[in-house]
């Protein structure tokens, strides 16, 4: 497995986070406005629903709001047969154009809590986070102890709940066919390079969590400066190091 080195220049210090290719423990990152990094950091988590974010879009909110949150399946028209019942009989339906989306209500009641997952660097730019990330506020949070996260979280979670989390897989709209649901999104936002916290079956409204305070384990910036206080050090192969700056 190659591995990797994250750096972040945090003061006068430089903190460093391991990470390694299929890592499940990603380097996480929150963005939002001061204020509410700063609750972040205090460990009040906000845990919106996947419908609230399909309202997001109507309220020309594009960066957060996504239409097609909470489908169950996305199908090819040209690879999916639809009929309609006539007179007792189910008579095909043609014509159809694009991509079919299936959604079970129920699954807009999850609750969500999205963090950013850094990946090593790639492409002629280099640069660890897309800024079109930038606009989601001012201020970064930065977990440095990816486990110690989650068991706190999973300590505050309610009964009759299950916690579910892992990386948000980006699909093409144009030619995905099967199944979706929470951790699948279309692949305009890959730029988010999502890691989703779910609550299933979820409150159906959003849900405030009080994890205790987070400042141990969460180190804090301006999110404008956030690729310039990070590098990496990549271990291609053993005695060989590789260091890049982002």
């Amino acid at each position: 497995m190659r591995m990797w080195w994250l750096f972040v220049a945090q003061g006068d210090a430089i903190l460093g986070i391991r990470r390694g290719n299929g890592d499940p423990h990603p380097a996480l990152l929150k963005f939002g406005k001061k204020q509410d990094i700063e609750r972040f950091a205090q460990g009040v988590l906000y845990m919106n629903t996947l419908k609230r974010f399909v309202e997001m879009e109507s309220e020309s909110d594009p960066l957060r709001g996504d239409s097609r949150e909470g489908v169950s399946l996305m199908l090819q028209a040209d690879r999916t047969a639809l009929s309609i019942a006539v007179d007792g009989q189910f008579v095909p339906i043609g014509g159809i154009i694009g991509p079919i989306y299936y959604r079970q209500p129920d699954l807009l009641n999850v609750n969500v809590f999205c963090m950013h997952a850094l990946r090593e660097p790639g492409g002629a730019s280099g640069i660890f986070v897309d800024p079109i990330n930038f606009a989601f506020g001012d201020t970064y949070a930065i977990v440095l102890d990816f486990d110690e996260f989650m068991r706190r979280l999973a300590a505050r979670v309610p009964t009759g709940h299950l916690l579910q989390s892992g990386l948000v897989e980006y699909v093409d709209e144009a030619s995905y066919h099967g199944s979706a649901g929470v951790f699948k999104k279309l692949s305009s936002f890959s730029y988010q390079s999502e890691f989703r916290i779910a609550l299933l079956p979820g409150t159906g409204a959003v849900l405030q969590l009080e994890l205790g305070d987070l400042s141990d384990i969460l180190i804090l910036g301006p999110l404008p400066e956030l690729n310039d206080r990070l590098s990496v050090q990549v271990i291609s192969r053993p005695g060989r190091d590789v260091h890049a700056r982002a």
